[in-house]
């Protein structure tokens, strides 16, 4: 695998509340390049170097990685859908093009909303409450 690029993701935080505002992380996106790999060796490499920096940096509570696909870009926020594309302007980017888009909106009774819980969609969609099982 190779680096080739790293950004911290432009935002515009004015759209944000009280809350998200003081917990906002700093959201980057990083490019990695996988020639000669096929597209499955790819997406297995990129799957384990996401797991290796989760568990290497498992006692640093601001260290998530939501996605590590070549094939998907994920962007999560704490704020109501309608401000989403003004949070993040690479949506409304003429650049930026996709075949498909999910949208997930959660509304959570038993814990308290927080960046990391925005569901990351890594394989596609899943909206379980695994959270409820030990409880």
């Amino acid at each position: 695998l190779e680096l080739v690029g790293w950004r911290k993701v432009p935002i515009d935080t004015s759209v944000l509340g009280r809350l998200a505002l003081e917990r906002l992380p700093q959201i980057e996106q990083v490019f990695i390049g996988g020639a000669g790999l096929s597209d499955q060796d790819f997406a297995i490499k990129l799957f384990s170097a996401r797991r290796r920096s989760s568990v290497a940096n498992a006692a640093d509570s601001d260290h998530y990685i939501c996605s590590f696909s070549h094939k998907t870009i994920i962007y999560k926020g704490r704020m109501i859908p309608a401000d989403l594309a003004a949070f993040y302007p690479d949506l409304g980017d003429e650049r930026l093009q996709t075949a498909i888009c999910v949208f997930h909106q959660r509304f959570s009774t038993n814990t308290l909303p927080k960046w990391p819980l925005a569901q990351p969609f890594r394989f596609l969609a899943h909206n379980g409450e695994i959270n409820t099982i030990t409880g």
